[in-house]
């Protein structure tokens, strides 16, 4: 199937061949008339551009976004920070965020934890508890489908037992926008990557 007409489309199917994802463009991207999320799962290399299910306000104030692929399975960010996933096999139920989130707000360097919850095999949920430390990085243009975007780069490093695990986003110059990101569900899951290609 063609790239461009992935959006929507089966998260948890094969992902497309390399031929079809060269023909995500600027020019489609134009064309949408809804925000469209991309979503790469590292550990099985599946790819699907999602888009937006719902938005609400967190107790908070905070803006929550669920993005979800055509057979439901769901990606929930909050202000561009992973704290869920539906539908994916070994799932973040939720996750105790804030550390993130003040390190993305902030753009200074914070600590402290980030806890996933995640459901195991025996549908039970785990807490996965880091210990993680921002840190702000130079200005850094990303290429999204020939787009150039200009960014500031937040790392957070964690540490959950004797690993390390890095979260990495690329934040708006100007703005909250969290353009693409990279991090970490646990370790059922992995990786997952995200690019927003339009607001």
């Amino acid at each position: 199937m063609p790239y461009a007409q992935m959006i929507g489309d089966p998260l948890r199917e094969p992902s497309p061949a390399p031929e079809d994802v060269s023909k995500l463009t600027p020019q489609w991207i134009a064309a949408l008339t809804t925000p469209a999320l991309e979503v790469t799962l590292e550990r099985s290399g599946r790819v699907a551009v999602l888009s937006p299910f719902s938005d609400r306000r967190d107790s908070v104030g905070g803006a929550v976004r669920i993005w979800r692929s055509a057979d439901g399975a769901q990606i929930v960010l909050r202000g561009g920070v992973l704290i869920a996933t539906r539908g994916l096999g070994n799932d973040v139920d939720s996750t105790l965020a804030q550390t993130m989130i003040a390190a993305l707000s902030a753009r200074a360097p914070v600590s402290g934890h980030h806890v996933l919850y995640t459901v195991t095999s025996e549908n039970s949920t785990k807490a996965v508890i880091l210990s993680c430390q921002s840190k702000l990085n130079e200005d850094d243009v990303i290429d999204i489908a020939g787009r150039q975007i200009e960014t500031r780069q937040v790392r957070v490093t964690c540490r959950w037992g004797a690993e390390t695990k890095v979260y990495e986003f690329w934040v708006d110059a100007g703005g909250s926008t969290v353009w693409q990101s990279r991090q970490w569900a646990g370790p059922d899951l992995g990786y997952i990557r995200t690019r927003l290609l339009n607001e």
